[in-house]
């Protein structure tokens, strides 16, 4: 874990795996800072139809109308009586592998030489690493400068051993082994024939209904009405922001900053060019009350306050 300090700046601690997890556009250029801040959520009004009074249905029981009939009923239903037929067998002759085929190895090993090698460990690339301090910095999740830079390729030089002439392996096929025998199957298999028993029916007299109950229905329609309401559009969120740090602000850019706070009624205390206590609570005061990301002293901040 390395710390760094900036004047008049929020002490900032970053690990590799954090970097790693979370870094700033990869299009940024060589000078400039970024850091992690909260954007707010955004909010419209839209119109909404609401129920307020539910509609239903009012019913009418209508009784159900019967007839006397006389009906064939079934006693006991139809049934199958089974009987075995056993099955028939015959002797056939078969041949059966009692020794599979199998190949037999013999291998002859490898031989090897030494060569010396120069690799690359560490190819050039371009890393972003941690910048000097932020002007605020609101919680662990805000607040983080990150700049980028060029780390050049790293070589060393291995010896290792490599093949010179490969293992090699020589088969040998020994045939596999039959035996003839003969063997009992199945010529006509079991089989069974069904005696059919008749179903048995009796006549008895019985209520048949004719028309069933039922309802008759009356429709009662809803009543609404309409409503407004406030509907999320874009959630709250931390987002990589180009900034003004120690590594790109001047005393008098501070200087415009408080001025502009001062005219608008954020800042009471007198512009003095330090970003004190006094000057980042106005700050945060102006981007909370214009719906501005908070965390640092962002462009969109600067533009909004008419500061060049």
């Amino acid at each position: 874990m390395k710390r760094l300090i900036g004047a008049g700046a929020i002490a900032l601690a970053l690990s590799v795996p954090a970097l790693a997890q979370s870094l700033p556009p990869e299009n940024a250029k060589p000078g400039e800072c970024y850091a992690k801040v909260l954007v707010p959520a955004q909010y419209r009004t839209v119109s909404e139809s609401v129920e307020i009074h539910p509609g239903g249905v009012k019913y009418t029981k209508i009784p159900a109308k019967f007839k006397t009939v006389q009906k064939k009923v079934l006693v006991k239903e139809e049934s199958y009586e089974l009987v075995p037929v056993p099955p028939t067998y015959k002797t056939v002759e078969e041949t059966i592998m009692v020794e599979p085929e199998r190949t037999v190895k013999t291998v002859v090993p490898a031989t090897y030489r030494t060569v010396t090698q120069k690799v690359m460990i560490s190819p050039a690339h371009v890393a972003w690493k941690a910048g000097r301090g932020a002007y605020e910095k609101i919680n662990s999740a805000t607040g983080d400068i990150m700049c980028k830079v060029e780390i050049p390729a790293q070589y060393k030089t291995i010896t290792k051993q490599v093949i010179d002439k490969p293992a090699q392996t020589l088969e040998k096929v020994i045939p596999a082994k039959y035996i003839t025998i003969q063997k009992q199957v199945v010529d006509t298999p079991a089989t069974t024939t069904q005696r059919v028993i008749p179903a048995e029916y009796k006549t008895i007299t019985v209520k048949e209904i004719v028309e069933p109950e039922h309802f008759e229905a009356v429709r009662i329609e809803p009543k609404f009405a309409t409503i407004e309401k406030r509907e999320l559009v874009t959630p709250e969120s931390i987002q990589w922001r180009q900034i003004l740090c120690e590594t790109n602000v001047t005393k008098a850019v501070i200087l415009r900053l408080q001025q502009a706070l001062a005219r608008e009624g954020y800042l009471k205390a007198e512009p003095n060019g330090n970003f004190g206590p006094a000057t980042k609570a106005a700050l945060r005061k102006f981007q909370i009350a214009n719906g501005l990301p908070q965390g640092g002293l962002t462009l969109s901040t600067l533009r909004k306050l008419g500061v060049r």
